[in-house]
């Protein structure tokens, strides 16, 4: 299913078999190198440093595309020809009238092109045509990634979801009202 075109030959589809396969993920690029993070103390969030880099090995890759196959979630694709140069999963089932982002990335090099932008608001489109009241997010609590959600204007969620935290307990809970 075409979504939309938009510049630079970067198209937004939903994923599918017609479309994607266990090696569309083998050429993402998902590395992060991280200084600051945001970390919950006393009911505010304070920017600490502490560095780490983040990236997916090739077994890595091939797992998102298999989870990305499973059927298990809607996915949005960009696309640049062929070639898959971001993603963002949604679990189907609504959370407390919430579309669940599972998954969310950029590759490296695609970065600052509007791309997340657009997979967001691919995303937000969606829900709301499921009847959502909002999208939410368990961001990594990286610097510049809890910069990107609060520009598209997410906030910190006033219900985090219990096994969100419990999964991934640095990220920070976010929704976007629709």
């Amino acid at each position: 299913m075409r979504i939309k075109m938009t510049e630079n030959r970067i198209e937004i589809k939903q994923a599918d078999r017609n479309n994607f396969c266990e090696t569309s993920m083998d050429s993402f690029d998902r590395f992060q190198e991280v200084q600051n993070v945001w970390r919950m103390e006393n009911g505010r969030l304070v920017l600490i440093f502490h560095p780490f880099t983040e990236t997916w090995s090739p077994e890595q890759r091939r797992k998102k595309a298999r989870d990305i196959l499973s059927g298990r979630f809607i996915t949005f694709c960009a696309f640049e020809a062929d070639a898959v140069v971001g993603e963002i999963m949604l679990i189907p089932e609504l959370n407390e009238n919430r579309l669940i982002i599972d998954s969310f990335h950029v590759s490296r090099a695609f970065r600052r092109r509007g791309i997340g932008r657009r997979l967001v608001e691919t995303a937000a489109d969606y829900a709301r045509g499921r009847g959502a009241s909002a999208l939410y997010a368990s961001c990594c609590s990286a610097e510049e990634t809890i910069g990107f959600y609060k520009a598209m204007g997410f906030s910190l969620s006033e219900h985090p979801i219990p096994s969100c935290v419990e999964d991934e307990p640095f990220d920070i809970q976010m929704e976007y009202r629709l």
